[in-house]
This record gives structure tokens, sequence and C-alpha cells, in this order.
């Protein structure tokens, strides 16, 4: 009996000088005049009994940035399960003559959401699907379509765009929208050549996707940094490009693509038209309806398994698929392909799991919104249910690691971090956050969140001081 209360009391004196020791380093991080203004707000918490072992401010509501990419992850493992897998479906829709392979119809893409689909980070998977579907095409006996090649009826609402984001960010590749048909994470590419310092750059070509866009150019040649910006509303054939890129040099701008479900449809009636499939009409922005039309398919083409989509989404923090997910969620289990029931079911899901999310303010599903507000406390909370959940394996290895993958290559590269630290990060305009796990020096799995808002310092610095409280956690626990 003796011998337990003194391990207790060892135990209990041992906790609370930890604790001092990291109220030391909050202290001194609080009291540099340089982050007067920055409001911070960490928690750190036992992975397996979810006890909480040190925090400051954790249910404080803050900015997230892209550390809100876990809650439509991890929902979605959970309710969909990592084996899960979108279809997209090609279709004939109206009477095919087999002996003449006359078609007196359409041929319909019908999406299923994919947010993958024609994926540079998938190529191998994919390979080139416009050329499997003609394939399928002459396969069936189709030489000749008497309509047009067209997309199908949605399973989404047509508004692409989360609420809360920015103009500015629409025509940026990180700002891609969410359609029922996606392809190439919805964006392309536009080559440009820098010209001497001043002079107008040159546009040289586009990417298959973006070729019918018509750009506007007012792009600059200037420096050596990219300043490029293309503003480009959803479903508009119009794009300005503006800003500067680097002067005398080639350089690659990222755009969106401004109406996904019309480029694929697109490059498949260019793709048939070159096998040698006669099309009579010309491809078409509406979308076809099947009542009262027969109709057959001639081709599925799945994703890959959902736990894959997630690493990617995680890994290289895609917005794209973290907001695919989250409205597709909404669309598989309440029947409501729109943002607000993808929301609904990540709330109703949080709330499932103690997190109390009703107070949170959660305007996306990436973090590109800078009006979300989540808690440090929360975000733990999820972490800990999912370490412990029948999908933990698939959603922590879809987390980067410290100073070796993804977008933590450039964190926590010190000697004692190597691969000890999986973390999801966050940067937004005076916004930085991480969150995920870590071993520390005793073996315990500690779930942790640090968000930091505010701040006008370079945010290298906002990152060191976060990193000095994990090691210092690390090293006591």
């Amino acid at each position: 009996m003796k011998t337990r209360i003194l391990t207790i009391l060892i135990l209990s004196l041992t906790t609370a000088a930890s604790l001092i020791a990291q109220e030391q380093v909050m202290d001194s991080i609080l009291a540099d005049t340089t982050l007067t203004g920055t409001s911070y707000s960490f928690c750190f918490a036992d992975a397996v009994t979810g006890e909480i072992i040190f925090s400051y401010d954790d249910d404080r509501n803050l900015a997230s940035a892209s550390v809100m990419k876990l809650y439509p992850t991890s929902v979605a493992l959970s309710l969909l399960g990592p084996c899960y897998r979108y279809t997209t479906t090609l279709w004939l829709y109206g009477d095919l003559n087999t002996k003449k392979g006359i078609l007196e119809g359409d041929v319909v893409i019908i999406g299923g959401g994919d947010p993958a689909l024609g994926s540079e980070y998938f190529s191998e998977y994919y390979g080139d699907v416009t050329a499997a579907w003609v394939s399928a095409l002459k396969a069936a006996g189709v030489k000749k379509v008497r309509g047009r090649v067209a997309a199908g009826e949605s399973i989404y609402d047509f508004n692409p765009a989360p609420a809360g984001w920015a103009w500015g960010d629409l025509g940026q590749y990180y700002g891609a929208g969410v359609y029922d048909i996606n392809i190439n994470n919805n964006e392309y590419k536009i080559y440009i050549s820098g010209r001497a310092e001043g002079e107008a750059a040159v546009i040289d070509s586009v990417q298959d996707y973006g070729k019918d866009i018509i750009l506007d150019s007012y792009l600059l040649s200037s420096g050596s940094t990219d300043r490029g910006y293309v503003y480009n509303a959803p479903y508009s054939p119009m794009a300005w490009v503006t800003g500067s890129v680097p002067a005398d040099s080639s350089f690659t701008l990222r755009a969106s693509i401004p109406d996904p479900p019309l480029a694929l449809v697109k490059k498949l009636d260019a793709a048939m038209r070159k096998a040698g499939i006669v099309v009579d009409g010309q491809p078409v922005r509406d979308r076809v309806s099947a009542e009262g039309k027969k109709r057959f398919s001639v081709a599925t083409t799945l994703s890959p398994a959902l736990a894959e989509i997630v690493k990617v989404t995680n890994h290289e923090s895609v917005n794209m698929y973290a907001e695919a997910l989250r409205k597709h969620l909404g669309w598989e289990i309440r029947g409501e392909g729109t943002w607000n029931a993808g929301s609904a079911v990540i709330r109703q899901f949080l709330d499932s799991i103690g997190c109390e999310p009703y107070e949170a303010v959660i305007l996306d599903g990436s973090g590109l919104s800078s009006n979300n507000n989540i808690s440090a406390l929360m975000t733990v909370r999820l972490l800990v249910h999912m370490y412990n959940s029948s999908v933990s394996e698939a959603f922590i290895s879809s987390l980067p690691m410290g100073a070796v993958s993804g977008t933590m290559k450039n964190y926590f590269r010190d000697e004692m971090f190597k691969g000890r630290v999986v973390a999801k990060t966050g940067t937004i305009t005076s916004a930085k956050s991480f969150a995920g796990y870590f071993t520390t020096n005793s073996g315990r799995k500690i779930a942790f969140t640090t968000f930091a808002n505010g701040f006008t310092v370079p945010s290298r610095k906002i990152t060191d001081n976060m990193e000095r409280v994990v090691r210092e956690i690390m090293i006591k626990y």
C-alpha cells in the first residue's frame, strides 16, 4: 500500500513538474512583443485515453486553415468506409442499330462525384479515361452518333463553390469547385514566357482542359517570384490573368477549370471523332435527361479506394478533394448533394462523438475560408476518436510525416522528431496550424492541435514556437 501511494505521489510530482515546464515555454512565447495580437490555442491529449495533459485556451474558436480537412476525411472514412469507390458511367441514350452501328440518340457521361477522375495523382490507376471509353463504344458497335456527347443529370446542386470562399480564390487551382463530373483535379495549366523586367509576359499555350477558355492577360514580367493570378467564375468561358511572373524565364500557372463536365464532354467528343466515330451534333453544356428514353451503360469507371483519395487529400492538402468529400457525404448519407447537407452530416458525426460542434463555424471542408472557426479542443477530441476507431489505420496513414512527406516535409525536421510526428498542416494569411499525433520519449501516443491567428511575423517563427511546445511534451512524457 505504501509503495502504491509513493508511486502515485511520484507520478503526481512528475506531472506537475511537466506542466510547469510547458507553462514556462508558453509564458516565454506570450512574452515575445513581436507576437502582440497573436491568438494561440493549444491542446494535447493522450491518444488512447483522451486525457488532456496540456492545453492553452483550447476551447477558443480560431481559423483552422487546412487542418479543417481532417473533418470531412475522418467522417468520410468512418461513414463510407476505406474501401468505398465512386463510379462514373458512360451511357447510350436512345436506340442503337447494332447492324449499322448507328445510335439514334446521345452518348452521355453520368458522374458520381469522383474527385480523382483523371487526376495526375492517380495517372497509373486511371490511364487515359477517354481512350478507354472510346474503346468501350467501339466494342458496343457504335460507329455513328445521330445525337451528341453530353453530361447527364447531376447528383449535386449547381453551386460548385462553398460559402465563404473569396472571389480571388475561385480562378486559382486551389479554389477549384466541386461537380458531379470532375477531371484532372479540376485544374489546367497555362504556360507563360516572362520577358524583360517590366514587359508584358506572353501566354505560350494552354493545357487540354483550358483550351476553350478565353484568357484576357494583363501579366507582367517582374522579379523572380510568382505573383500571377487567374480570375474566373464557375461556368464562365472568360478568365482574366493578372499580376506578375518571373522575368526572363518560363513559368506555369495552375488555374481552375470553370466547367469540368463540359470540358470532359468536349474531350470525349474529340477522342471519338479522332477514332473514326461520326458524331452529328456538337458537345453540349446542357444536362441531358434520361426521362422517356431507352438507355444502357457501356462503361463504368471506378475510383481508387476512398482511403487512397483521403491520403492524397491530407498529404498534398488538395482543397477540391476535401470539399468533394463534404458534398458527397450529403448525397450518400442524406440524399442531398448540397453543401449544407454535407456540413450537417459532419456536425451530426461530431456531436455523436461528444465534440459539441454547434458553437463552431464550419463554412467549408478544406479550410480555405478564413471565416472558419473551430477549437483545438474539438479537433483533439476528433483525433482521439479516430485513433481508437475501426478506421484508425487508414486515417493515421493519411497524415504526412514530419521532415519526410507531403506538406510536412519542411516541418519538425529536428533529429528528435524523426519518424515520430504525423500531422495535417494549415496555412492561410495570418493563420498557422498543426493537428495530428506524435510519440513521446516514453512511447506514449499524443493527439495534438496547435492554432495561431492574427500574427504579422513570418509564419516560420510561429511554427518554431509550436515545435517548442511539442518538443517539451515529447521530452517530459
